[in-house]
C-alpha cells in the first residue's frame, strides 16, 4: 500500500510544530509542509502531474499565508478536477465572518481557530481522511 500524507500549509513555525506533533500522535500519515500559499500550489501541481495527489488524506490550511492566501489555495483546490475532492480543514486566527462563510461555501470539513486546541485537531484527524 502506498504511503499517505497530510499536507500542512502553515507559515508559522510554532503552529507547524504543534500541528505536526498532534498529527504524529493520532495518524500514521507523513506530514508534507508548505510554508506559504505559492509553495502549496506548486506542490499540489507537481503531485497532480504524477498522480501522487491521490495519497493526500487531508489538507490542513492556514488562511493567512505569505505570497498566496489560504483562501486562494482553497479556491485552487476546489477548481481542480483532480483535487476538488480533497478533505480540507482550515486552521486560522481569522475570525472574519466573510472568510468563514467563503470557506464553508468552498466545502471545508472544519474551521479551527488558533491557538488550536490539541483535542479539537485530534478529533478532526480521527474523523476524516482515514481508512
Amino acid at each position: 500500500m502506498a504511503e499517505s500524507y497530510i499536507l500542512l500549509v502553515e507559515d508559522n513555525p510554532d503552529d507547524a510544530f504543534l500541528a505536526t506533533r498532534i498529527i504524529g500522535k493520532v495518524c500514521p500519515e507523513k506530514v508534507l509542509l508548505a510554508r506559504d500559499g505559492e509553495e502549496a500550489i506548486e506542490l499540489l501541481h507537481r503531485m497532480t502531474q504524477d498522480q501522487s495527489y491521490k495519497q493526500i488524506r487531508l489538507v490542513l490550511l492556514d488562511l493567512k499565508l505569505p505570497k498566496i492566501s489560504g483562501l486562494e489555495v482553497l479556491q485552487a483546490i476546489r477548481s481542480s478536477d483532480e483535487l476538488r475532492f480533497l478533505f480540507v480543514v482550515v486552521l486560522t486566527s481569522s475570525d472574519n465572518d466573510l472568510d468563514q462563510e467563503r470557506c464553508w461555501e468552498l466545502g471545508v470539513l472544519d474551521y479551527i481557530f488558533k491557538p488550536m486546541a490539541a483535542e479539537r485537531l485530534q478529533s478532526v484527524l480521527l474523523r476524516c481522511g482515514r481508512g
